[in-house]
């Protein structure tokens, strides 16, 4: 009876109490140059922040902007779990909407700057159900961290 007990009152206070983030903080303002199927080669800035209160253990969860080189802004979510992180990003153009969703493995290139490579795939689904057939869009993107400003 008091191991049943012990072992309770261990798997309350495990559910209650949640982890403290411990892992990397790849909060920061990212130059991109990408290329896909579609547009061929562009370039982005991509602005990750970290979310605090959803972020555990490893795994950080970030909210983030993306603006293109002809200042359109989209919106996504990531979650990375050590150096690898899931990218999703929401694509509204006009009435139509759609997503991108990719992977990326980050590297520390200098002491709190990092750098990755993004791999995604677009699907034309979302937007125009009569293209089902059509075969979407992929690319990459090779963004590195900028240099962050002091503020006094």
């Amino acid at each position: 009876m008091i191991i049943v007990t012990i072992n309770f009152l261990w798997t309350i206070n495990t559910l209650a109490a949640p982890k403290k983030f411990t892992g990397t903080d790849y909060s920061g303002v990212y130059s991109c140059k990408g290329s896909n199927v579609k547009i061929g080669n562009y370039e982005l800035i991509a602005n990750f922040v970290i979310n605090k209160p959803n972020s555990r253990g490893n795994i950080g969860s970030y909210d983030l902007i993306i603006e293109t080189e002809n200042s359109t802004t989209y919106s996504g979510q990531a979650i990375a779990n050590g150096n690898n992180m899931a990218i999703t990003i929401e694509i509204i153009d006009g009435s139509n909407q759609a997503y991108s969703t990719g992977v990326a493995n980050l590297k520390k290139f200098k002491p709190k700057r990092f750098s990755y490579i993004h791999h995604y795939y677009e699907s034309n689904q979302a937007i125009n159900r009569s293209e089902i057939n059509d075969t979407g869009n992929y690319g990459s993107e090779n963004c590195v961290m900028k240099k962050s400003k002091v503020t006094r």
